[in-house]
């Protein structure tokens, strides 16, 4: 019964739960197409505070419509629903409607980081004083990596989607005019104090904290990135808190790019 009920609850097209019946005799199919939509409007409302950015750029009736199908689709996969929407920007990419956009879905899934990140668990940064003692000794560099925060992430995108989003961070109606649409950008997303703050960083910077999230030796993560800013790489990280720990790697010998590094 629970499986039938579960079934029909998303489904508009689905038959009444086996067994239903109503207390006073009612019509339970009227009653429960109300229950149903009373549950589909609230995860739709719940998409719509995680991804307010996508409501503006398709607009409320539209941003609803497309809701309504992810939710019959992809039901929570947690009661939390602050993370409702794991596989909205996935949605997105396929969904033939919404293709006239082609940046909508990077935008969901930037939106979706700020989440996490928001809601990630809160840590202590490490003392700068360990940090600099690490980057004195090449060879710990080579077998040290940095623990990163969990609000620390990088998201990478062929479109400028921190430019979109900032240009609908003030009060409509939102001015795209000056963004040139076919220019990429990377984002590194961190949780200092209370806010998500969203910095917008080269791609060899976004590539060098990758790699630290990936866990690789600071020394390999540095030698094996494109050429970045090592030293304002490192600033920002200690400026946004986001260094909390180093972790000691274990010495496997891994081919990168046309060298061999330990980490």
């Amino acid at each position: 019964m629970h499986k039938s009920f579960y079934n029909a609850l998303l489904n508009a097209d689905s038959v009444l739960p086996t067994g239903l019946v109503s207390w006073n005799k009612t019509n339970c199919e009227r009653r429960f197409a109300v229950y149903r939509n009373n549950v589909v409007v609230s995860l739709i409302d719940a998409l719509a505070v995680n991804f307010p950015v996508v409501q503006h750029l398709v607009g409320e009736a539209f941003f609803r419509a497309m809701a309504r199908e992810f939710v019959s689709q992809f039901p929570p996969k947690t009661p939390v629903m602050a993370f409702y929407g794991e596989d909205f920007a996935d949605f997105i990419m396929a969904f033939p409607p919404a293709a006239s956009i082609a940046y909508l879905a990077d935008i969901a899934k930037l939106e979706y980081a700020i989440q996490l990140s928001r809601h990630s668990a809160d840590s202590s940064p490490l003392a700068t004083a360990k940090l600099l003692h690490l980057i004195e000794d090449h060879q710990a560099m080579a077998s040290t990596g940095l623990k990163l925060a969990a609000s620390a992430e990088v998201i990478t995108s062929t479109f400028p989607i921190a430019s979109i989003w900032y240009a609908h961070q003030g009060k409509p109606p939102f001015d795209l005019s000056q963004i040139q649409l076919d220019q990429s950008e990377a984002v590194f997303l961190s949780r200092p104090g209370l806010e998500v703050e969203l910095h917008s960083i080269d791609q060899g910077t976004a590539e060098f904290i990758t790699k630290l999230n990936q866990t690789f030796p600071l020394l390999a993560a540095a030698e094996t990135t494109h050429p970045f800013d090592l030293t304002a790489a490192l600033k920002l990280l200690v400026q946004q808190q986001a260094i909390i720990g180093l972790i000691t790697t274990s010495l496997i010998t891994t081919k990168v790019s046309d060298h061999e590094f330990c980490h």
